[in-house]
């Protein structure tokens, strides 16, 4: 049977394991909300610019990231963490990304340690990677490594540019997604694509455009594609956090019970060894009696 004191010893390392815990949880709440923030403000821009990105892909053609290809090369952008510890986040979005393609059809454009360390050692070039990604991503690297990746697609390297990710929806759920970012398909309507209103010229559906549109789209497109990737790499890291944060509240928990379990065993024990020590007097008593 365990001593007293082992338990004891048990006890204080599981005590310290908890306090540790907690602390990471404390911390990933705090990066969660300021996640949440950032998050709200990238969204109302990426989602306004993808909006209008998709209505002029129903009129015009007139930008190889409108311009659908026939080959199946692709670039996968990976979103994951840095370090562990945020329970099944980095292995649900490498699960996802497996799903895209093998090694002969997709190089990686890794954003995170994790997912860039596991793709490789499965035999995908990593073709790019933004790592390390840190608590909070910086805009400025994330649009670099857009431009990094619109030279790629227009250099005919890739045909198809895919975003595999955790989409944030709200502190205890999140969802991976596969998303295609190149090329822009064109929004759908009831009838078909939809074309942007107030864009077409009455009676003759000619396309109005002011300044003219080639000088446009090249800006449009690029501020697209850095937009679309802030936004995705911002949904990650706020459902990094939230992951991190269920991790650590369950980490704590399982110490606290373990703790409580643990203390119910040294009282049993504690008292079993005065039993044995009060038998032993007795004994001793009665044989010099």
């Amino acid at each position: 049977m365990i001593s007293a004191k082992d338990v004891k010893n048990k006890i204080r390392t599981v005590q310290s394991i908890e306090q540790i815990c907690r602390a990471m949880k404390t911390v990933a709440a705090i990066r969660l909300r300021r996640a949440e923030q950032r998050l709200e403000t990238v969204r109302l821009y990426a989602g306004a610019i993808e909006e209008l990105v998709r209505r002029l892909a129903a009129v015009t053609r007139a930008h190889p990231f409108l311009q659908a290809r026939e080959g199946e090369r692709k670039a996968m952008v990976l979103v994951t963490s840095d370090r562990g510890l945020c329970g099944g986040y980095n292995a649900n979005a490498v699960r996802r990304a497996l799903e895209v393609g093998g090694p002969d059809q997709v190089q990686v454009v890794a954003v995170g340690r994790r997912g860039s360390v596991q793709m490789a050692r499965r035999g995908y070039r990593i073709a790019d990677r933004l790592v390390p990604l840190g608590g909070e991503p910086n805009p400025h690297q994330v649009m670099r490594l857009a431009d990094r990746i619109g030279r790629l697609y227009l250099a005919g390297e890739v045909d198809e540019v895919v975003a595999v990710y955790s989409a944030f929806h709200s502190g205890v759920r999140s969802q991976v997604r596969s998303e295609v970012l190149l090329p822009v398909r064109a929004q759908e309507g009831p009838g078909g694509p939809e074309a942007p209103r107030g864009l077409l010229s009455p009676g003759t559906g000619d396309l109005i455009c002011e300044p003219p549109l080639p000088g446009m789209l090249e800006g449009v497109m690029t501020r697209y594609l850095r937009a679309r990737l802030a936004g995705i790499v911002q949904e990650a890291s706020a459902s990094e956090h939230a992951a991190r944060v269920a991790a650590m509240t369950a980490a704590t928990d399982n110490a606290e019970e373990m703790i409580r379990s643990l203390t119910l065993a040294y009282n049993k024990a504690r008292q079993a060894g005065i039993t044995k020590e009060l038998t032993e007097i007795v004994g001793a008593s009665e044989a010099t009696a």
